[in-house]
């Protein structure tokens, strides 16, 4: 579910960049939808070889959704920016989609504790789910330091969920993961809103609960799954 919250970034960067009048942010909810099926297996975390190709799967189509919707909706300059800015992440995606690959090895070490802390990354999820609402619902120019408020607060907590029950070398293994998904462009985007007091004008207090409604088709789909 890690990956779900990288989506946030790039909405708000996206909505500077969709010109063509046959593109619509909605797309982009809908892309991540297929990130939203990532960990839906029973344990809520891949431990196998087989739920592991699964979840490559669901993986797959999201990056061939987003690769669809840059193509028609961005430049070309936009497009060359984004493929440098992913070239790490393609090749961890590979790595980590290939059995036996050291990548695939250590995750799957660190998987079982993982799965132990599905408890408190739903609690995480809520605030996702309560900065998607607020993303939806905010000015233009605040749309992008809400996405980049929502990402470092989802980020910190789940940092500290792992790192509590799972030891410093799974939060390590869990940020290569996150390089994974989307290189470092979100840290980068974001990174002056690490402990940045505007994020708390933007955002209620953490464990604020979400109403439920909003345009963002992500955001419902984040209430479905959290039963909000």
């Amino acid at each position: 579910m890690m990956r779900s919250a990288v989506i946030l970034v790039l909405l708000g960067i996206s909505a500077e960049w969709v010109s063509a009048q046959n593109c619509h942010l909605r797309e982009l909810d809908l892309c991540s939808a297929t990130l939203l099926l990532f960990n839906q297996n029973p344990s809520g975390v891949a431990t196998t070889d087989n739920e592991l190709d699964k979840q490559c799967g669901f993986l797959s189509e999201a990056q061939g959704c987003f690769n669809n919707f840059t193509t028609r909706c961005t430049t070309p300059l936009q497009r060359e920016l984004l493929a440098f800015a992913s070239e790490g992440s393609n090749e961890l995606f590979r790595e980590f989609c290939s059995r036996g690959s050291k990548i695939r090895s250590d995750y799957l070490k660190h998987a079982p504790c993982l799965g132990q802390t599905q408890p408190d990354q739903k609690r995480c999820l809520n605030d996702v789910q309560v900065g998607l609402e607020k993303i939806s619902a905010a000015k233009f120019n605040e749309r992008l330091p809400t996405a980049c408020c929502t990402y470092v607060r989802y980020s910190s907590c789940t940092t500290a969920a792992v790192a509590k029950k799972c030891g410093r070398e799974a939060v390590e293994f869990g940020q290569l993961l996150l390089k994974m998904a989307a290189s470092n462009l979100p840290d980068t985007v974001c990174q002056s809103f690490k402990n940045n007091p505007v994020c708390d004008t933007l955002l209620p207090p953490k464990g604020t609960r979400p109403t439920g409604k909003s345009n963002s088709v992500l955001s419902r789909l984040f209430s479905a799954y959290l039963g909000n």
